[in-house]
């Protein structure tokens, strides 16, 4: 017997459908909190409980949720907590109480979280973790990138630079790291530790919580660059905190382009639009790309499957694959795919 037909819950008819997207597609009916899609009991229906839409890389997974939702015939309700852990639990209970047969969970804070999809489970729903772990046995699998090993890849590019710069890996870093509480950004973290510490020679001078956001990053790091302008690098947990040090940097007057003598190096996380162009530009050194397009759609793949009888558990990683200047035009890079470029076509 498949997740869906486990437990029977109440009809869905007679709500109105609440759009929180402006990705939503026409033949796949979206829901925010209270409401619901007409007919949702005629087939699988799959709830999506995220913390964001103005960090680009959500809307690259709202599409890919979307695509999937389309292509196997499921009904999607979304809901955005915009950051709230409470709002976020709350939504997850009232995806269960609109008839969410699969809950997908991109976790603002995922150790705050684990109550809210551990009731959920226990409500009969099959909770699904998109981008980030939850540690919870409620958990029926994950698809997400290895946050550790993209710390490690960020840092590695780092000790490559100073090594080229000075003829040995030393050096003054900076590392913006991700949001309090995100199990991605507190692994990258650790992955940057595991390269960083094997070199003595390097120091880290900084280290502040950029958030995951542009802004904040830029206020953090401009602060910083007043205390230590002769940094070689800024470490950041995704590129929207590169955008925020690209522009500290220009704004203490740094700025020198990627392979001029001066240059700080700069790292990012996904490769939106605006990533790509500052390291086709040579604003940015390089970013661990992603796809949230496609890494969406195999949770909805992974979805049918459980649908199909198929056992699908644990942890699924999503591989990324460093862009830099030398490679963003690359047949290598086209293979991968720039998820920026799909999102707009």
């Amino acid at each position: 017997m498949t997740p869906r037909h486990r437990i029977h819950r109440g009809l869905l008819t007679g709500l109105a459908v609440l759009a929180v997207s402006a990705f939503a597609l026409t033949s796949c009916a979206s829901a925010e909190q209270g409401g619901a899609a007409d007919g949702a009991d005629d087939g699988v229906v799959v709830g999506f409980s995220g913390y964001t839409l103005t960090n680009p890389y959500f809307a690259g997974l709202i599409t890919g949720l979307e695509n999937g939702a389309e292509a196997h015939g499921f009904t999607l309700l979304q809901t955005n907590s915009n950051g709230d852990n409470n709002t976020q639990a709350s939504d997850i209970q009232n995806l269960v109480s609109q008839g969410a047969d699969y809950i997908v969970v991109s976790p603002a804070d995922a150790s705050a979280i684990v109550p809210a999809v551990e009731q959920a489970a226990e409500s009969g729903a099959t909770v699904v973790a998109i981008s980030d772990t939850i540690e919870s046995d409620a958990v029926t699998f994950t698809v997400a990138m290895d946050h550790v090993r993209i710390g490690e890849q960020s840092a590695q590019g780092i000790v490559d630079f100073l090594t080229e710069k000075y003829g040995e890996p030393k050096g003054k870093v900076v590392e913006m790291q991700g949001i309090a509480g995100s199990a991605a950004g507190a692994d990258r973290t650790r992955g940057f530790e595991n390269v960083i510490g094997e070199y003595p020679g390097i120091e880290v001078v900084a280290t502040a919580d950029g958030g995951f956001d542009t802004d904040k990053t830029f206020q953090a790091l401009s602060t910083i660059l007043q205390a230590h302008p002769d940094v070689d690098a800024v470490m950041n947990a995704n590129d929207s905190e590169a955008q925020g040090a690209t522009k500290a940097i220009e704004a203490a007057g740094l700025f020198v382009p990627v392979g001029e003598d001066g240059h700080i190096f700069v790292t990012g996380n996904d490769a939106p639009a605006p990533a790509v162009a500052d390291i086709r530009a040579n604003r940015q050194d390089m970013t661990v790309a992603s796809h949230p397009i496609r890494l969406a759609e195999r949770v909805m793949d992974g979805i049918a499957d459980l649908e199909s009888g198929e056992d699908v558990s644990g942890f699924i990683e999503w591989p990324g694959m460093v862009f830099t200047p030398a490679n963003i035009d690359s047949d290598d890079v086209a293979e991968y795919g720039i998820w920026a470029d799909d999102l707009d076509s």
